[in-house]
């Protein structure tokens, strides 16, 4: 009995310390497995915007609720990190805000996505000389080279993106592996699409405001 009671003590001073124990912050332990938070869930220190003629004052369009990331979708234009980046792992987590009465997926037009390498302004329309890692709900991940004559290799694999991509709603995760010009895109641990070979190897990131309100909860980097 003797020995049976010493044990539950010693048990229950076990757990006592593990109840006592603070819990490691989200951050640090990011930054003890390498990344970087891009966003950090409180306000948006970091980024710029450009929004065409409407400016660079962002004046609601990316907003931080409750420690996400909305970005409403108007206008047309996109935040973009102060701090240019060329070999990385970055990784987002995103949702579309799904429509009231929305019955099927496939009719849902909602779009943004990621821009690397980010240049020049207005290369096409609004959107800066850079590689568009598309964020449309339909062709999520598909390379969209901007101007489209930027010269680069991509590929596409629709099949791999059935497979894996989540109901309009719920966050996707998408991860970019970036050295240099060459690419792997990847989206919820599957891969999707490449680039090769790109006349840009390095630039700032950004994330799109492209007509659709999407949740971001997710947006880290990891440099090699």
């Amino acid at each position: 009995m003797q020995t049976i009671h010493q044990a539950a003590c010693a048990l229950a001073a076990i757990l006592a310390v593990a109840l006592a124990a603070p819990n490691l912050p989200a951050a640090q332990e990011d930054a003890e497995q390498g990344w970087t938070l891009l966003f950090n869930g409180k306000d948006l220190a970091g980024w710029e915007f450009y929004f065409g003629k409407a400016g660079t004052e962002n004046k609601g369009t990316f907003t931080v609720q409750e420690g996400i990331l909305i970005c409403s979708g108007r206008p047309s234009g996109y935040m973009v990190t102060k701090k240019p980046y060329g070999d990385y792992t970055l990784q987002v987590e995103f949702a579309f805000q799904r429509p009231a009465g929305l019955k099927d997926d496939a009719e849902f037009r909602g779009n943004s996505g990621c821009l690397i390498h980010v240049g020049e302004k207005n290369a096409l329309g609004v959107w800066p000389r850079s590689v568009e890692v598309q964020g449309a709900n339909r062709n999520l991940g598909i390379i969209l080279p901007i101007p489209r004559d930027l010269r680069c290799t991509h590929t596409f694999d629709s099949a791999a993106l059935a497979r894996v991509l989540r109901p309009v709603g719920q966050f996707n995760k998408l991860e970019i592996d970036v050295r240099g010009g060459d690419m792997t895109i990847s989206l919820n641990g599957a891969a999707v699409s490449t680039v090769r070979k790109c006349e840009l190897t390095a630039g700032p990131i950004g994330i799109q405001s492209e007509g659709a309100e999407t949740h971001w909860k997710t947006i880290r980097i990891r440099e090699r």
